[in-house]
């Protein structure tokens, strides 16, 4: 399995949040199980305007290979899977 597969397959764990609680980590992918709205978002490598302040429906994957290292929802469910790193 290549890391791109291993990434897609959440090799390294998944965290759920339902809440509006601050989530760190170094994410791979963010699944939007109920349609959800960010107050945070902070992603590796990104430019452009800020993915905070509207609503992502449901069913939506949103992926970064470099890492998504912070998300905080003001509402909605999510599901993101931990990026695969290498020492």
């Amino acid at each position: 399995m290549n890391a791109y597969e291993h990434n897609a397959n959440a090799g390294n764990g998944i965290v759920v949040e339902t809440g509006t609680t601050a989530v760190t980590g170094d994410f791979f992918s963010i699944q939007v199980l109920e349609a959800a709205t960010f107050t945070t978002f902070t992603e590796r490598g990104a430019s452009g305007d800020a993915m905070t302040g509207f609503s992502i429906a449901a069913g939506t994957i949103l992926s970064n290979g470099q890492g998504i290292t912070a998300f905080t929802l003001s509402s909605g469910k999510v599901r993101a899977s931990k990026r695969l790193t290498y020492s």
